[in-house]
């Protein structure tokens, strides 16, 4: 691997690492806070990309999902561990790219990027069912 694409996979793994934790203690403090199912849907909420924060979005919101009033306090908590999961993927991502095209270098681990990728997709697909199956807090 040459020096300037060994110090930006480097950068990128440590960046990751450190999301990594930002992402867990996030998704610790949702969960405690119950605010899990703070967002009716995903990988939005309430239909959009951040949480409803005008009153005319909010009384739209809350005629889509009766069921589920907007609560902001508990929506963005959930959104913000959305995005910085979100971020965590895209790293990952660039990480696996970085990886399989340096694949020829035998200092290039390619392997691991792609396993993280993997991971990472299905514990995506975990938090898009907990939302989308509305799965109480017991069962998560």
């Amino acid at each position: 691997m040459n020096g300037m694409r060994a110090i930006i996979f480097h950068r990128l793994a440590w960046a990751a690492l450190a999301l990594t934790f930002i992402v867990v203690m996030l998704g610790a403090y949702v969960r405690l806070s119950d605010a899990g199912l703070g967002c009716p849907d995903w990988p939005g909420c309430y239909g959009r990309l951040a949480v409803p924060d005008q009153p005319h979005q909010i009384a739209e919101a809350n005629a889509a999902w009766p069921h589920r009033p907007v609560e902001p306090a508990k929506a963005w908590k959930e959104m913000i561990h959305r995005y910085g999961a979100g971020t965590l993927g895209l790293l990952v991502l660039a990480l696996a790219v970085l990886a399989w095209r340096n694949r020829r270098d035998p200092a290039q681990p390619v392997a691991l990027p792609l396993v993280l990728l993997g991971l990472i997709g299905f514990q995506s697909l975990l938090g898009m069912w907990t939302v989308t199956w509305q799965l109480k807090p017991i069962v998560v």
